[in-house]
């Protein structure tokens, strides 16, 4: 069963910006405006200014990541399938463009699995067994059949929206007070929540563009809290429906920015190893 829940954690951990409240008034007049004695210049002039002001808190957020170098982190992993659910521990290492450290513990905090990914292979060690596995990254897309790549993975540990390059605005409207702003890119179309000052992504909502592959996925974002000057989250709900659909919940327990790497990946001298290359 570890060797599957690893594959579910890799997957999902694996499958900001600053605007004025005068802005936000802007766009919230901009949008709600509805006054039919305004003649068409006006009604024009407004939705020029609404969307420039949009795509101005767009590109902030889209550009605002969290800059690090190293992170070291302790998560609660909470998971759910149609037929299984199950709560782990994860500890974390990231040398940010370089590696992902993972260690998974399971009941009585026995470790089940010690993980490397970087830019082109998983290392997954199973010490109960001495088994190694040695697979190339994009492994992972076949598991969760979405195209995640090195990058992205390190970005959903940290809590960095992603799918948000090269991403055109096809919509936007305020929705209780929170901009909703929707995208369109090569791959997925993502409707983008943010929080009434437009600093935090509060929600993301991923649908496939190929309406065949039938793949969606939900990141909800909360709990947020400053590292580096940066809006970090400390707790990330994940759900990805496929062929088949899981959830997983993540709490952030203890985090160091920017400290040597704390949880690191020895290759065993000892191991039975199993290779997959394509």
């Amino acid at each position: 069963m570890i060797k599957q829940l690893t594959y579910i954690f890799i997957a999902a951990v694996l499958f900001a910006s600053c605007a004025t409240s005068r802005k936000a008034q802007v766009i919230q007049d901009a949008l709600s405006k509805k006054d039919a004695s305004s003649n068409q210049i006006n009604d024009e002039k407004n939705k020029v200014d609404s969307g420039v002001l949009v795509q101005e808190i767009f590109d902030k957020i889209a550009s605002n990541k969290l800059n690090y170098t190293t992170l070291n982190a302790k998560l609660k992993v909470d998971y759910e399938t149609v037929d299984k659910s199950d709560a782990l521990v994860a500890n974390v290492s990231i040398d940010k463009g370089k590696a992902i450290h993972i260690i998974l513990k399971g009941a009585m905090g026995v470790i089940g699995l010690r993980a490397l990914i970087n830019k082109d292979s998983v290392i997954l060690y199973y010490p109960l067994n001495k088994k190694l596995e040695i697979k190339p990254l994009t492994y992972l897309q076949e598991i969760i059949k979405i195209p995640l790549t090195y990058s992205m993975l390190e970005d959903l540990i940290v809590g960095n929206p992603i799918f948000l390059e090269n991403a055109s605005i096809t919509n936007y409207k305020t929705n209780n007070n929170k901009l909703q702003i929707g995208l369109a890119g090569k791959l997925f179309k993502n409707l983008v929540s943010l929080s009434e000052d437009n600093t935090k992504v509060l929600h993301l909502k991923l649908d496939d563009i190929d309406m065949n592959q039938h793949r969606t996925c939900d990141i909800t974002y909360y709990n947020h809290t400053l590292a580096l000057q940066y809006q970090f989250p400390l707790n990330r709900d994940i759900a990805v429906t496929s062929q088949s659909r899981f959830e997983i919940r993540l709490e952030v327990k203890e985090y160091a920015f920017d400290e040597p790497l704390k949880y690191t990946f020895v290759m065993p001298k000892q191991a039975k190893t199993k290779t997959k290359r394509k």
